[in-house]
């Protein structure tokens, strides 16, 4: 069973008592490396292994006895990561490359400058090693944020797991590294630069490699005969060996297979794990029919079907969870089918053969090796999807760009805004996102044109929560309800009489010249509050640079017990059962803690719980006014 699941406090086991100590299926305690189920697809070996054997900068081994003490104190430490992580979630399977390549890092730069255990570290001594780091990568071409924080994750993740590797016996620093900045507060002063974006494809780019794959989406039926009439004779190798056509046959079907991946991801914004999780249907499909993973519901209003396309999340969860994507729709009655539905289908239906020799589920698959159509085919990785896309673009004419395939979300995420500014909630949906801040920063704020766009919708926003409150309609609380109240009164005054239209015109004049914008804070998929964002204001920014030039809350740094007393968040009603949900998540853990002796987690809940009471009880109380406003009597 996976260790991230059964949660066994290993690491605060007796030395001992570890002698033959399973952590799973694969691999002991003490073993040169330890090896995880990855239950993502895509991704090879190393992405779940934990090596240990690595070569310290004397030419040792890191499981010699000289390296037993610090040996020990680094596997507690990744221990503990995984189980009881008092930073972030429990690292995935998938990720234990990304930390194994931390753990070399960090006990190298220990073993080369004397330090034998973690208690032996300070301040001078993470001072110490940043300067080595940025030494040790100087030459390194882009040495940007996100580079650099790879190298600082694992010594912050040091501090917070201090308290859990001192209940294991364990010496720890004495205080948290770099005064407890985030590493990606670190790695932004060290590099100098914002972190690292991924562009999306460009607009003529995107035209021009979707015409090119819909061109030979048209062709598939006829590449599909041949490829089924190769696959239907007995014997391969004979037919191989004869088929003067079998190498354009091979690369008729790579030019088909790339077509469709590009399809699917661009016109449905999937991501690449989640492409590669796909399963093929149970049965052979023919030619019009639906795989399996394709599902058609009826619409709200009834006048069309809805396509969804249905299989697994690997980010953001602890294990895969089941998920539907919208790709189509079409008017009832009608018998086409969206492009991504269409590629998914031709797919399955190319390799179909050769699935059914090896008896494999996967849907995106290719053959194990670089020419032939005999061997057997199976699911690939995302490297191969990379090279598949790239070869697509050699292919048709586009040499001067490098493309992946996470660009393509990006591209999916800005074609949907620029038709409908008010769809980020919708597209924060579409792509699965814990936040709104990981949607509109990651995928739309890079795009000035999507910015203004982003902008104008905020400014609606305002213009709606204003015309509300003048209409009664609306009862707030806040540090700004009381001059909002007040603008409010003062604009129905003078607004009385005029038109619906001048009313709103108005409205909208003052909030564009005032530089306040509205903007929807929803942590998880409930709003918190409304935030009445100003340049240079708002506890998200406070010790940020360039915060009186940032025009929208610091989406990254917000977070409930933040915004809950900035002056810039507005409540209603609207928002109680966030916070009610809150109170009572907040109840259960203070309990769990309690029972568990956990004085730090149990310090922070009542912390926490506090916070959640002066909310409610400020909500309560405008809920109150306003029921005894409407009723009078």
């Amino acid at each position: 069973m996976n260790p991230i699941q059964t949660a066994t406090a290993y690491h605060l086991m007796a030395a001992e008592d570890l002698r033959e100590t399973r952590i799973n299926r694969h691999s002991r305690w003490y073993d040169d490396r330890w090896f995880f189920d990855n239950l993502t697809p895509g991704h090879d070996a190393a992405a779940s292994t934990i090596r240990w054997d690595f070569i310290m900068p004397d030419g040792s081994k890191f499981v010699d006895p000289k390296w037993a003490i610090l040996l020990d104190a680094h596997r507690r430490l990744v221990w503990s990561l995984i189980v009881d992580p008092r930073q972030r979630h429990r690292y995935k399977p998938g990720s234990m490359g990304k930390l194994s390549r931390r753990v070399l890092y960090l006990a190298r730069w220990m073993g080369k400058s004397g330090y034998a255990h973690f208690g032996a570290l300070d301040t001078c001594a993470f001072d110490q090693y940043l300067d080595n780091l940025l030494i040790d990568k100087q030459n390194k071409a882009n040495l940007n944020a996100v580079y650099l924080m790879e190298h600082l994750a694992l010594p912050v993740s040091l501090g917070y797991q201090a308290p859990v590797l001192a209940k294991a016996g364990i010496p720890v620093p004495g205080s948290a590294p770099w005064h407890g900045m985030t590493a990606f507060e670190v790695a932004k002063q060290l590099a100098g630069r914002e972190q690292g974006y991924v562009p999306p494809v460009p607009d003529p780019i995107f035209l021009h490699i979707m015409t090119s794959a819909l061109c030979m989406l048209d062709a598939a039926e006829d590449i599909i005969l041949q490829a089924r009439h190769f696959a239907d004779t007995k014997d391969l190798q004979v037919a191989e060996k004869h088929a003067p056509d079998r190498k354009h046959l091979r690369d008729r079907m790579n030019s088909l297979t790339d077509a469709c991946l590009i399809l699917i991801q661009g016109l449905s914004g999937i991501r690449v794990s989640e492409l590669l999780g796909l399963q093929a249907s149970d049965t052979p499909l023919a030619q019009n029919a639906l795989p399996d993973c394709i599902k058609i519901e009826p619409s709200a209003s009834g006048l069309h079907e809805i396509f969804y396309l249905s299989g697994h999340i690997y980010k953001t969860t602890k294990t895969p969870r089941p998920a539907t994507w919208v790709t189509g729709l079409r008017p009832v009655g009608s018998d086409h089918l969206p492009v991504p539905v269409k590629a998914i289908s031709v797919i399955e239906r190319l390799y179909a053969p050769w699935r059914t020799r090896r008896n494999i589920n996967e849907l995106i698959v290719g053959f194990s090796r670089t020419k032939s159509l005999t061997k057997d085919v199976k699911a690939h990785t995302l490297s191969w999807v990379n090279r598949c896309q790239r070869r697509f673009f050699v292919r048709s004419g586009v040499k001067d760009w490098t493309v992946t395939s996470h660009q393509w979300r990006k591209s999916f995420a800005q074609y949907v805004i620029r038709s409908d500014s008010c769809m980020l909630p919708v597209l924060r949906e579409h792509f699965k996102h814990i936040s709104m801040a990981m949607t509109e920063q990651g995928y739309i704020n890079a795009d000035p044109e999507l910015k203004q766009i982003l902008d104008d919708a905020a400014v609606q926003s305002t213009v709606s929560l204003i015309g509300e409150m003048i209409a009664g309609r609306k009862n707030v609380s806040g540090a700004l309800s009381g001059k909002l109240k007040e603008t409010a009164n003062q604009l129905g005054r003078s607004l009385d009489n005029r038109p619906e239209d001048d009313r709103r015109r108005d409205i909208e004049e003052l909030v564009r010249t005032s530089g306040i914008r509205a903007h929807d804070i929803r942590w998880g998929k409930t709003s918190l509050g409304t935030c009445l964002f100003r340049q240079g204001t708002g506890n998200c920014t406070i010790g940020c640079s360039a915060r009186w030039v940032i025009s929208a809350p610091l989406w990254s740094a917000a977070r409930p017990d933040l915004c809950w007393e900035c002056q810039n968040l507005v409540l209603d009603e609207t928002h109680l059962p966030f916070w009610k949900d809150r109170r009572a998540k907040l109840q259960d853990d203070l309990k769990t803690a309690t029972t568990n002796d956990d004085f730090a987690l149990a310090q922070l809940c009542k912390q926490r719980l506090e916070q959640c009471i002066m909310v409610l009880n400020k909500l309560e109380t405008t809920e109150a006014a306003a029921a005894e406003n409407n009723n009078p009597g």
